[in-house]
């Protein structure tokens, strides 16, 4: 488990606080949305290679769709459902903090030179040379946070340069952990190998008071509740549960709607029709229809939903903040 323990410090370290280069994008609800968020789910979810124009503007249309969903979830306090609390109950993981014997903790910022596990010497001989000039670059004076944002391959670290959550003894790998715990307050490490790669270190803070628990675990709580990734999955579940009562559970209750969606597209569907004849599937009786007809109904019902949505919340988008974005 500790092979995944350091992605997962890194994980926490997605602060948003860096308002002075990260503008705002757009306003849904009043609730604004931030450049390295609107740029977190772009990554995510575009599959080219080309970042255009044409590219975002069809992602910012579907994202602003995708916010008014999360909003009218909030709004109908579907984030205070069991399934969703446990969610955010897991990653505030103050429990297991509360339980951490008293081992001191450090806070740390890193840069992370990626090498596979399998990486060929020549492959080995180039990240070593490269994790050594960041290295004496920082010797000569240069800022490390503006290295780790520029060098880091730990994207999710990288964009707050470098820093980690808190953590203490035994939460990760064995090599980052000896090397953390063994620096003073602002010092810098010589470059060291672990698992995933080459990294440096730069001690933030350090505690050694015999009682980090209480503190570890508000830092938890901060961290974790300012990551895209914690929060993509949170609004997921609100998405999911929101769709499933406004559409999908209505399009397949409405039967007088279904039937009327049907009557009013039946051209559409004569090929399906005749697909299923010939492969000599038994053909929808009165009242039942084929799976694409559902599928489309459902489509139908979404877009009068997201136009009521549109009506109902205030929606500002400053195009001019999106005509380039950072993506790796």
């Amino acid at each position: 488990m500790k092979f995944y323990a350091l992605i997962a410090a890194m994980l926490l370290s997605g602060s948003i606080a860096f308002a002075h280069t990260d503008p705002i994008v757009m306003i849904i609800d009043g609730q604004s949305v931030k450049k390295s968020e609107f740029e977190y789910f772009y990554q995510k979810n575009h599959l080219g290679n080309t970042v255009d124009s044409k590219s975002i503007k069809v992602f910012t249309d579907g994202f602003v769709d995708y916010k008014l969903k999360v909003q009218a979830a909030k709004d109908a306090h579907l984030d205070t459902l069991p399934n969703i609390r446990r969610v955010l109950k897991r990653y505030d993981d103050v429990e297991s903090c509360e339980l951490m014997p008293d081992k001191g903790s450090v806070h740390v910022a890193h840069i992370l030179l990626r090498l596979g596990q399998k990486a060929s010497y020549r492959e080995q001989e180039v990240v070593e040379r490269r994790i050594d000039s960041i290295y004496q670059a920082l010797c000569k004076g240069a800022d490390f946070a503006d290295l780790a944002k520029k060098c880091s391959d730990d994207k999710g670290s990288a964009v707050n340069g470098g820093t980690l959550a808190w953590f203490t003894k035994g939460q990760t790998v064995q090599a980052f952990e000896k090397v953390a715990f063994s620096l003073r307050k602002g010092e810098i490490s010589r470059p060291f190998m672990s698992e995933f790669g080459y990294h440096i270190v730069k001690l933030l803070d350090k505690h050694d008071d015999g009682n980090p628990k209480k503190y570890v675990a508000d830092a938890k709580v901060e961290n974790w509740r300012g990551t895209y990734r914690q929060q993509e999955e949170v609004e997921n579940l609100l998405l999911n549960e929101i769709c499933q009562r406004n559409i999908w559970d209505k399009a397949a209750a409405d039967k007088k709607g279904l039937a009327a969606f049907y009557a009013k597209n039946k051209k559409k569907y004569k090929w399906e029709m005749k697909r299923l004849k010939k492969m000599k599937v038994n053909q929808p009786r009165n009242g039942e229809y084929p799976d694409v007809v559902l599928a489309d109904y459902q489509d139908s019902l979404e877009k009068q939903w997201v136009a009521q949505l549109k009506k109902k919340y205030k929606v500002v988008v400053f195009h001019s903040m999106l005509t380039t974005l950072n993506i790796h």
